[in-house]
Order: C-alpha cells, then sequence, then structure tokens
C-alpha cells in the first residue's frame, strides 16, 4: 500500500510536536517540526570557541555530565565548530572488525561525547524570547541547557532551533551541553562515507533574542519579469504573538547594489494575544541589475518590525533578480544563452573537517572562479556561509538535499519523515539566496529491487512534490546512480524539472537520436521505457544536467598511471603508462566536450573539486574518505596540474589548437563560441602575440587588441590578421607560425591564453591535419 504523501506534507507543515504517523497497513514514521526564526539584527551571541569534552565511555551518568554542577575544568578542551572525533590515518594498519565507511558498523551504538559550554546571557534580553541554534551537529546531538534536555536533532547538515525562554535568566550564566552521536539510525542520509567519521558541531551555534511579537518566518521571492526590465520582491511575513494582543506595521525596504533605496512598502496589522498572523508584501522594482555569474549584482533588503511598546526589530539579507527558463530548446538565463561549468562541492577542510571557516572558503571558491568554474552541486548540503559567498561571488549553486544512498532505505516509510525534516530545513535556510538555482534531491536513490520499487518511487515523487510546496521557485533535480552491477546508465526524467546523468551519456545520446529510453526500476535492472514527449508530459522541462563526471584519482605524484580515471566510458589501457594529465584531458574533452555542445544540456558538475581525507600531516600519510584522492585542488588549496586542464576546458571562449593558411592571405580564422551568459565578446579584449617557428615559437612580447562581435551563445567566424612580419613571412616559405590569444574580460581578468598554431594549407597536405596534441603525441 502507497502511503499517502499529501496528508503527510500538510501534517509535516503543521506539526508543533514530534509526531508519530501510522499507516493503513501498521507501517510507521516519525515527522520532526522544523522552525527556523529570523534572527533580528545586532541579537546574537555566538556560542564558537572553547568547549570542554568527555568522550564515551562516560564513567559516570549523562544526567550528571550535563548538570551546571558539575566541575568540568579538568576536561579536555576542544575548539568547536570542529571536529571532536575523526578517523585515525594510521587505523588501517590493523584491521578493524566490522569496518564499514558507510554503516559505521565498527563503531559502538553509544560512541560519542559530551561537550559542554558556559555563556552569560545577556540581561539586556531580559522579556524577550530566547532562542538556541545549531547550524548543524554532526551526526546527531541531543541539547541540553543548564542540564535541563531541550530536544535532539538527528539530521548531521541542517540547522536545528530550540526556545530556551524558560530554561535561561537574563544576566547569569547558562550551561549549554551537547550530547554528541557518532552514529544513528539514520545516519546515512547525510553522506557519512565521506566525513571520514566527523562528529562534533559542523557549523557555527548561537543564541538570539526576539521580541514578545516577532517574526516568526517570511518568503520574500525576488522575481524577474519575462521582459527583464521590472521585478518585484514579493511573498508573505509571519508575526507571531508570545504576548497580549498588539497592533503595528511590518515595513520592507531595499536598496540597490550602491546603497540607494529603490523601494518601500508598509503593511499595518493588528494581532490577539498567543496567536499568528501571516502578510502579504509586494514590492516592485523598475528596472533591477540583474545578477549572474559574471555580474553578481545584489540588492539589500530590510524588514522592520515596529509594535506598539515594545522595540523595533530589524532583519537584513541580500537578494537579486535572475530569471531561469528551462524548455526542450534549452536553458536560458536572463534571457541569454547559460552553461553551467560546475564541479562538486564536498564539504571539508584539512584541520576543521566537516567545518569549513568562511574565509577559507571563500579563498576557495575564489580559486574556483579563477579556474573558470561558474557552478557549484554540493555533495553535502553545504554550510550556510557557502550559499551567501556564492551570492556574492557569483557562482550557481545546485544545492543538495541530504538523502543519500537510499538503495536499502529510500523504500521504507519509515525514513519517508527524517527525509522530509531534511528537506525543509535545507529549503527553509537557504531559499532567500540567490546563487541557489536548483534543489538537488539527495543523492543515487534507486530502489533495491523490484518488489519495493513503487514504494521507493512513491516516496521520491512526494518529496519533490514537498520541494515545490516550500520553494515553487526552483526547479528540482534527482541524481541517479550511476554504472554498476546491472546498471549500464540511468538518464533520470521521471521525476523533477531537469533531467540527471551520472558517469555514462549513452541514454542521453539515444533519447536524442530515437526520442526514446529504458530506464531501470530498481538494481534488479526490471526496465521501464518511457519517450521524450511522455517524460515532458509528466514535468520534465527537456533540459539535463549531470551532476557527476569525470571522476579521476588525483594524486600529483602519479604522472603515468592512466588507470587513474574510473568509471569511465571508454576506459584507457592500465598498461599504457600513457601521461596522466593527458588522460584526464581527453576525457574531459570528451565528457564535457558533449556538454558543452548539447544546447539542451544545462552543464555538468566535475566530480569533485577536492576531496575529503583525514591526516595529521596534508604532506605525509592521509586516510581519504573514498580511498582515492579525487579533486583537482588540494586541502591547502594548492592547485593540482588537473586544475590548470579544468580551467582550460571551462574557458568560456574555446580557440582551436591549429588553423590552415592559404597562400595569398594576410589573416586567419576560425569559428569562435561565445559561452558567457551576458558578455558581448566585443566587450573583452582578444590580446594577440605573433611569432614564427619553430625553436622560439613560444616567446613574443609585442601584441596587438581586437575585438570580436558575438552574443551570448553566439558562433561567429573570427578573423586576426596576421599582423607580425615573421609569421607571414615563415608562412610563405612553407613554414609554421603561432598566433598566441590571451582573452580579457571586461574585468580585465584573463579565463583563457592559448596558442593556436598556423600551417600552411600546402604543407598540410603531406602531414596528418589533426595531429594529437599533448605529452603523448607520436611525432
Amino acid at each position: 500500500m502507497l502511503i499517502d504523501g499529501d496528508q503527510l506534507i500538510e501534517k509535516q507543515l503543521t506539526i508543533k510536536t514530534t509526531t508519530e504517523v501510522v499507516f493503513p497497513d501498521g507501517r510507521k514514521t516519525v515527522l520532526t517540526p522544523v522552525s527556523y526564526t529570523p534572527v533580528p539584527d545586532g541579537s546574537f551571541l555566538s556560542l564558537n570557541g572553547a568547549w570542554q569534552v568527555k568522550r564515551w565511555p562516560f564513567g559516570q551518568s549523562e544526567k550528571t555530565l550535563v548538570s551546571p554542577e558539575l566541575d568540568d575544568r579538568r576536561w579536555e578542551t576542544v575548539e568547536q565548530p570542529g571536529k571532536v572525533f575523526y578517523a585515525d590515518p594510521e587505523a588501517h594498519r590493523q584491521v578493524i572488525p566490522n569496518w564499514n565507511r558507510v554503516t559505521q558498523t565498527h563503531i559502538p551504538d553509544r560512541d560519542g561525547a559530551i561537550i559542554r559550554r558556559r555563556v552569560y546571557c545577556p540581561k539586556e534580553w531580559t522579556g524577550k524570547r530566547i532562542y538556541l541554534r545549531f547550524d548543524a551537529i554532526y551526526p546527531a546531538g541531543e541539547v541540553y541547557v543548564n542540564g535541563e534536555k531541550v530536544g535532539g536533532h538527528w539530521s548531521g547538515l541542517t540547522p536545528v532551533e530550540f526556545d530556551v525562554t524558560d530554561k535561561v535568566v537574563p544576566g547569569t550564566e547558562v550551561l549549554i551541553a551537547v550530547r554528541l552521536w557518532r552514529k544513528h539510525r539514520f545516519h546515512k542520509m547525510d553522506m557519512v562515507r565521506h566525513a571520514v567519521e566527523f562528529c562534533g558541531l559542523a557549523q557555527p551555534a548561537y543564541l538570539f533574542a526576539t521580541e514578545p511579537v516577532q517574526l516568526s518566518g517570511y518568503h520574500l521571492a525576488s522575481r524577474l519579469g519575462e521582459n527583464l526590465n521590472s521585478g518585484e520582491v514579493t511573498g508573505t511575513v509571519t508575526v507571531c504573538s508570545y504576548a497580549g494582543p498588539g497592533q503595528g506595521r511590518v515595513e520592507l525596504t531595499l536598496l540597490d547594489p550602491l546603497g540607494k533605496q529603490v523601494g518601500k512598502i508598509s503593511c499595518p496589522f493588528k494581532i490577539s494575544a498567543r496567536t499568528s498572523l501571516t502578510l502579504p508584501l509586494s514590492l516592485p522594482v523598475g528596472k533591477p541589475l540583474l545578477w549572474n555569474d559574471e555580474q553578481p549584482h545584489l540588492y539589500t533588503a530590510g524588514l522592520k518590525l515596529l509594535v506598539k511598546n515594545q522595540p523595533e526589530q530589524r532583519f537584513t539579507y541580500r537578494t537579486g533578480f535572475r530569471r531561469l527558463e528551462l524548455s526542450p530548446a534549452g536553458p536560458r538565463l536572463n534571457g541569454h544563452f547559460i552553461k553551467f561549468r560546475g564541479v562538486n562541492h564536498l564539504t571539508y577542510h584539512p584541520e576543521g573537517g566537516m567545518y569549513t571557516p568562511r574565509e577559507w572558503l571563500r579563498r576557495n571558491l575564489s580559486l574556483m572562479k579563477k579556474a573558470n568554474v561558474n557552478a557549484i552541486r554540493t555533495h553535502f548540503l553545504g554550510p550556510a556561509c557557502l550559499a551567501e559567498l556564492c551570492d556574492e561571488l557569483g557562482i550557481y549553486l545546485l544545492q543538495e538535499l541530504p538523502i543519500d544512498w537510499g538503495t536499502d532505505y529510500i523504500h521504507d516509510p519509515e525514513w519517508v519523515g527524517p527525509a522530509l525534516m531534511r528537506i525543509q530545513g535545507g529549503i527553509l535556510r537557504d531559499r532567500h539566496h540567490v546563487s541557489v538555482m536548483v534543489w538537488s534531491v539527495g543523492n543515487e536513490n534507486l530502489p533495491l529491487n523490484a518488489s519495493v520499487a513503487e514504494d521507493g518511487w512513491n516516496h521520491l515523487r512526494i518529496f519533490n512534490r514537498f520541494c515545490k510546496r516550500l520553494d515553487p521557485e526552483r526547479p528540482t533535480m534527482f541524481p541517479p546512480p550511476g554504472p554498476a552491477n546491472k546498471i549500464k546508465a540511468i538518464f533520470e526524467v521521471r521525476v523533477g524539472d531537469i533531467a540527471d546523468t551520472h558517469y555514462n551519456f549513452s541514454l542521453v545520446k539515444e533519447m536524442h537520436r530515437t526520442g526514446r529510453i529504458a530506464n531501470p526500476r530498481s538494481w534488479e535492472g526490471d526496465m521501464e521505457e518511457v519517450t521524450r514527449e511522455e517524460a515532458l508530459a509528466k514535468g520534465w522541462s527537456g533540459v539535463w544536467f549531470s551532476s557527476e563526471y569525470g571522476i579521476f584519482n588525483m594524486m600529483p605524484d602519479l604522472l603515468n598511471a592512466p588507470y587513474l580515471s574510473v568509471i569511465d566510458e571508454n576506459p584507457p589501457d592500465p598498461l599504457s603508462g600513457k601521461n596522466s594529465l593527458q588522460v584526464f584531458i581527453e576525457r574531459l574533452e570528451r565528457e564535457w566536450g558533449f556538454m558543452r555542445e548539447d544546447p539542451t544540456c544545462l552543464g555538468g558538475a566535475y566530480f569533485p573539486w577536492m576531496c575529503s581525507g583525514s591526516g595529521r600531516n596534508p604532506w605525509g600519510w592521509v586516510r581519504w574518505a573514498e580511498d582515492a584522492d579525487w579533486g583537482v585542488m588540494t586541502a591547502e588549496l594548492l592547485p593540482k596540474p588537473y586544475f590548470w586542464a579544468l580551467r582550460v576546458a571551462f574557458s568560456p571562449v574555446k580557440f582551436p589548437g591549429r588553423v590552415f593558411w592559404e597562400k595569398g592571405q594576410d589573416f586567419i580564422e576560425f569559428p569562435l563560441t561565445n559561452h558567457y551568459n551576458s558578455y558581448n565578446l566585443n566587450q573583452c579584449l582578444l590580446r594577440t602575440q605573433q611569432s614564427a617557428g619553430s625553436r622560439w615559437m613560444g616567446i613574443s612580447r609585442d601584441f596587438r587588441d581586437f575585438r570580436i562581435e558575438a552574443e551570448p551563445g553566439e558562433t561567429v567566424t573570427a578573423r586576426i590578421p596576421l599582423w607580425e612580419p615573421a609569421a607571414l613571412k615563415s608562412l610563405e616559405e612553407n613554414g609554421v607560425a603561432c598566433c598566441r590569444c590571451s582573452l580579457l574580460d571586461p574585468t580585465g581578468f584573463r579565463p583563457i591564453t592559448a596558442d593556436i598554431l598556423i600551417l600552411c594549407r600546402e604543407k598540410a597536405r603531406t602531414v596528418e591535419a589533426e595531429m594529437p596534441i599533448g605529452p603523448d603525441a607520436q611525432m
């Protein structure tokens, strides 16, 4: 019997306390309420810093260990957020009984720790509502305030908050304690296989306060009209009174990127005692500056809650205006061509583990931008500051909602409640961020066998509907498994707006060729056919994305190891001794090249940018999360050689390696495609340097600048004069020449420098025109 998803969604959205739901066939799930109360500006007390820790086995009762009377000064001190536990990099010197990175069966059931921190609750918070929020407790924890349990959180990646108004006294010391659990029944959902046994606060924790009449929530979408010349900030705010009746007003103000006010509205209200009230707000915006990866214009939205006889409360967030459109003709952003040149982001820091400090993360993302990366698919639900930084830097974010590897549970109703809690927590936290483009719902969730397949697919459809209830503005996608066992490939068009595929493009090509594919319903390989028209009728937009491709073990020292390329449709000969970098370049050009040229492809996310692993010295022995150092970047933010290959492949303009020159010409010409979203190529500077070959062909000093007219997505014929006399003379004598092209965008950033080798057409007839380029070339 299939569970009724619509009833379950309504209950999840309305419950106030943890609720067990029993289905007609006797199966059960537990629903957990999720709240994300807006934090008033300036009303914030950080709990980051030194915490005292006692590790299991405790030797005393847990009730004693969370008591305020206990003296913990002799306990170990740890910095939080950060790791309390992490995998021992030397552990595999001896066999670990029952070791399993996914099930964690080698960790005792009650293993964990108690961490404690004392803080002073400001006296100024007297009469206010006081909340305790943890942005992430990984993988789970139970929370105590002054010795009294206020709740637990069995999700390692989503935030949790507790109303502790009745548990603290402003003007006095408060003891915050967390009973950390290293494992729990639902930890698989949070991708523990990549967390390297991390346990601790993975993100910041803090106390904050509101007035008795508060904003308990808001959902304001920044919409851009079809004409791209008008926008609006529209939606609702919810006012809640924990006191007597009151009256007041809510104001919404919008400032442009330079701080100039562009709009303001006010909505008066009257509210009864201990009730809540939802108010509509809509603020029109004329000719807004648009947000994209090239020009990430950000506006500042300010909410003000003014209530008679209580201080005003202000709330500030950044927003932007952009319009993503998906159709069978292909994706468009702000009316223009768009291609996501993405990478997978695994939350990992060499010292903090799952905690990635904001400034370190900023440097990491800045290096992505230098590699021409303009998109991230998170492979954990990323930290809260990730979306903030993507807003600011101009990076498209495909945010994963944590339901990982559900083969043995995706069909089980018991796991539906925990999944809904994770979906709601992630979306409520991040739905106001302009950089969040897509909700990527879970990862590689295919039912185990045919007998449970229908339950599994029903649950995935429920998750999709729930995303749409929480955020109708954004599309969804459901990343499928890659090739394994009986499964050659999956092109997931059955659920979500955007189709997805991992590590194999054969079904994408078959859909293009025949308009029909067969996908497995379960790991048993029971196939079901679907036509393009059927998929479109059921909700597919006609656009696709590859959220994982190109996986490659990038140990930088291994220079001639072609076997490092794995899950490869065209695996190289492992004994060939080919140069590892060249194998990577060839695979990247094959896979990314296909996505780059397909107009219906939104793009892809290379797997991954950086790999997680534990090691006391990153230059010493490191235990990698999946036994391989997959990423193009080291944890110390040092680019590996593969970084530069990725940067070249992701350039928004690709130049040919060779062109042919005809006798009598004083120019070269070749096709050029503009893969920018908003820049016409005539806004960029094409700086050329030319030289004659061959001995000194790569050395040149003089340059000439040109501009080429090409709209975003347009392919044109570029013509470059042969202005260097020596280059032209060499060609006239049947020699070779070189034209070095450096592209400078309107900000002065150089996304690519490429050498075009120029061959005389007459001479080329005696030489293979497409000679291989790279360290494995046979000349």
